[in-house]
């Protein structure tokens, strides 16, 4: 029996063409160099890297920072976040209630590391700054404004600070060093220093007082022996 044999396979003109129209686009594409980056894209793109890079870094010394205390490396910037929120801040008794929380916070720092000889006295003296700036704002307010009612706001808002911290400080003075406790005893005296208008409300009682009470009578009494201008009586006449 012969072999059958099939036609020898060719490729059709038309399939031809288009295989080779399709490799050519691909070669195209695959083959052309990739865009050079402009001047802008150039500087950009190494610009929002470090910029998330110290993004991330922020956030992390942030998070450190808020929990750091006086003589920790991230202090200073903990010191300079409370300053920017000061800065910030144009209400004057707002401001004062800022400085008053920051010396919440100092104190609280304290209590912390109140057994710490290698931290208490720079917490102590860190607290025993924040008071003084904080008394010398309610005094400036105050003396600015006296008769305001911003000025009696600020004389609440220290009058609080000052039960608070004393409350806290007769707790903590005994477990505190003596280096330490020179710095507290200076902050409670700059708590316990009158302000302008605490010196007012006094000066002003002590007026009405003296208004209260009755004139002195300056009149002094005739003694026995000295003359009157009241006129004599007569004797009475005897009669037989």
């Amino acid at each position: 029996m012969s072999e059958r044999r099939f036609p020898e396979p060719r490729m059709r003109d038309e399939f031809r063409r288009e295989l080779r129209a399709r490799l050519m686009r691909e070669a195209a594409l695959t083959l052309t160099p990739k865009r050079r980056d402009t001047a802008w894209t150039a500087w950009l793109r190494p610009a929002l890297a470090a910029g998330l890079a110290a993004a991330v870094l922020i956030v992390g010394a942030g998070s450190a920072a808020a929990n750091s205390v006086p003589g920790d490396i991230t202090f200073g910037l903990k010191r300079a976040i409370e300053e920017v929120r000061v800065v910030l801040t144009f209400d004057d008794v707002e401001r004062v209630r800022v400085l008053a929380e920051i010396a919440d916070q100092r104190l609280s720092e304290l209590e912390q590391v109140a057994t710490r000889d290698d931290k208490s006295s720079t917490a102590s003296e860190e607290y025993a700054l924040a008071v003084t700036r904080f008394r010398a704002a309610v005094d400036a307010l105050q003396q600015a404004a006296p008769e305001e009612d911003k000025s009696e706001l600020a004389q609440d808002v220290a009058d609080a600070a000052r039960e608070k911290h004393e409350m806290v400080l007769e707790q903590l003075k005994d477990r505190l060093s003596e280096k330490a406790k020179k710095s507290v005893d200076r902050a409670i005296e700059e708590e316990r220093r009158d302000t302008p208008n605490t010196r007012g409300k006094r000066d002003k009682g002590k007026g009405d007082e003296d208004e209260g009470q009755s004139p002195r009578n300056n009149t002094v009494p005739p003694r026995g022996n000295e003359r009157t201008n009241a006129p004599r009586t007569s004797p009475p006449v005897r009669r037989p």
